[in-house]
C-alpha cells in the first residue's frame, strides 16, 4: 500500500488540471497546516505566497525548535512539506490567510490557512490539536460546552474567507480537531455563504454532543460532508458523529492510527475497509455509554481537575511534559494529593466508572 510519499512520487508531477483535487490532497494540506508559518504567510486573503517559496523560507528562517511540530505531530511533516514544495502538483499552490490564535486564559487554540490552486479554487484547512496543553484542554471542554473558542474562531474565519475569496470552488476541512471545526463552521455560517461551499472534509475529527449534532444547522451541512476514519479510530469516535463515513485502512496500532502517515492509499484514493474494527467499535459504544451517564457538572469538574493537575507542572506543551517527566510527575502527584478530597474522589470515581464499564463489556465485544 502507498503512503503520502509514494503518492507524491507517482502522482506529484500531475497538475490539478490533469488530475482533480481529491481527499488525499486535502489531507496532505491539513498535515502541512500543523507547521508554523507565522511571519511567512500573510493573514490577509489578498496577499499570497507560493508553497515552494514558503517552504524555502520556512527551512531557511525557522530555528530547529520552531520547525518542530511538537511531540504529538509526526516529524515526517517536515519531509512532506519539502517534497510537496518540489512537486509540480503542490509547488505552485498559493498560501494566504494564515491565522494562529493561542490564549491560555480562555483555553483557546486555533489555526487556519487557505490554499489557492488550479485557477480560482481554494481549500481551507483548520489545524487540529497542536502540542499545547491548552489545545488538548479545549478538546476535552467539548464534553460539557456547546461551543469552545476555536469553534467560534472557525466560523469567523470561514465567513471572512468566503466573503474575501471570490473563487468558483471552495472546500473546507481539517484533521483531528480541525475536522470538528470544519463541520462546526460550515453549520454556523450564514445560509447564503453555505451555498458557496463545495464540500466539508473531516479526517478523524471528534464528534459533538448529541443535541448539537441533531440540531437543524448540522443536519443541513451533513449532505456536504465527507468523513474519513482509520479502522481503529479512537479520537474520531469521541462523542456523536454522522453515521455516514468512510473507513481507511491504517498500519498504525490503536491510537497511533490517528496519524495520517499510517493511512494507506491506492492511487488517488484511500484504501478503504468495510467497517471499523472491534477495538474501535468497542471504544465507541463503551465511551459514549459512560459519557452519556455523566452529568454536565461531573464532566466539567473531571476535565478541570485533570488539566489543573497537568498545568501545575508549569509546562505549556506535551513536549515540555515529556522532557521533564520525572519533575512533572512529581508535581502532578503533589497537585492531585492537595486537591479537596471530594473533588479528588469525584475524579477517581469518574474514571473508575469508565473502567468498570470496559470490564463489563469487553468479553461480550470480543465474542462478536
Amino acid at each position: 500500500m502507498q503512503d503520502f510519499f509514494d503518492y507524491l512520487k507517482w502522482r506529484g508531477d500531475l497538475s490539478f488540471e490533469h488530475s482533480p483535487f481529491n481527499s488525499i490532497d486535502a489531507l496532505i494540506l491539513c498535515q502541512i497546516a500543523y507547521l508554523d508559518f507565522s511571519g511567512l504567510v500573510s493573514e490577509s486573503f489578498k496577499d499570497s505566497i507560493l508553497l515552494s517559496e514558503a517552504a524555502s523560507l520556512f527551512f531557511e528562517n525557522k530555528t530547529a525548535e520552531q520547525q518542530s511540530p511538537g511531540l504529538m505531530i509526526n516529524t515526517k511533516t517536515l519531509d512532506l512539506l519539502s517534497d510537496c514544495a518540489q512537486s509540480r502538483r503542490f509547488g505552485d499552490v498559493k498560501l494566504c490567510g494564515y491565522v494562529n490564535h493561542y490564549n491560555r486564559d480562555i483555553t483557546e487554540q486555533f489555526c487556519a490557512i487557505s490554499f489557492l490552486y488550479d485557477n480560482k479554487k481554494v481549500f481551507i484547512a483548520f489545524r487540529g490539536t497542536d502540542d499545547t496543553i491548552v489545545g488538548w484542554k479545549e478538546d476535552f471542554e467539548l464534553a460539557f460546552k456547546e461551543s469552545v473558542p476555536s469553534q467560534k474562531d472557525a466560523v469567523e474565519y470561514l465567513e471572512s474567507a468566503l466573503n474575501s475569496l471570490k473563487y468558483k470552488e471552495i472546500t473546507v476541512g481539517g484533521h483531528s480537531k480541525g475536522g470538528n471545526l470544519a463541520i462546526y463552521a460550515a453549520a454556523h455560517i450564514r445560509e447564503s455563504l453555505l451555498k458557496k461551499l463545495n464540500k466539508v472534509l473531516n479526517f478523524d475529527g471528534p464528534g459533538f454532543l448529541k443535541e448539537v449534532l441533531d440540531s437543524l444547522p448540522f443536519q443541513k451541512v451533513m449532505g456536504k460532508t465527507e468523513s474519513y476514519y482509520p479502522q481503529g479510530s479512537v479520537i474520531g469516535m469521541l462523542f456523536e458523529h454522522d453515521p455516514n463515513y468512510c473507513v481507511v485502512h491504517s498500519d498504525g496500532v490503536f491510537v497511533m492510527q490517528h496519524d495520517p502517515f499510517t493511512w494507506n492509499l491506492f492511487g488517488p484514493q484511500f484504501a478503504l475497509d468495510e467497517q471499523l474494527d472491534k477495538s474501535s467499535q468497542f471504544f465507541n459504544s463503551t465511551f459514549n455509554e459512560w459519557f452519556v451517564g455523566l452529568s454536565p457538572d461531573n464532566r466539567r469538574q473531571f476535565v478541570e481537575t485533570i488539566f489543573g493537575v497537568l498545568e501545575s507542572t508549569g509546562a505549556t506543551t506535551n513536549s515540555e511534559l515529556a522532557e521533564n517527566w520525572l519533575k512533572s510527575a512529581g508535581a502532578m502527584i503533589k497537585a492531585f494529593s492537595s486537591l479537596d478530597k471530594d473533588i479528588r474522589k469525584s475524579a477517581i470515581d469518574t474514571m473508575d466508572g469508565f473502567f468498570k464499564l470496559v470490564r463489563q463489556n469487553l468479553p461480550q465485544m470480543l465474542k462478536k
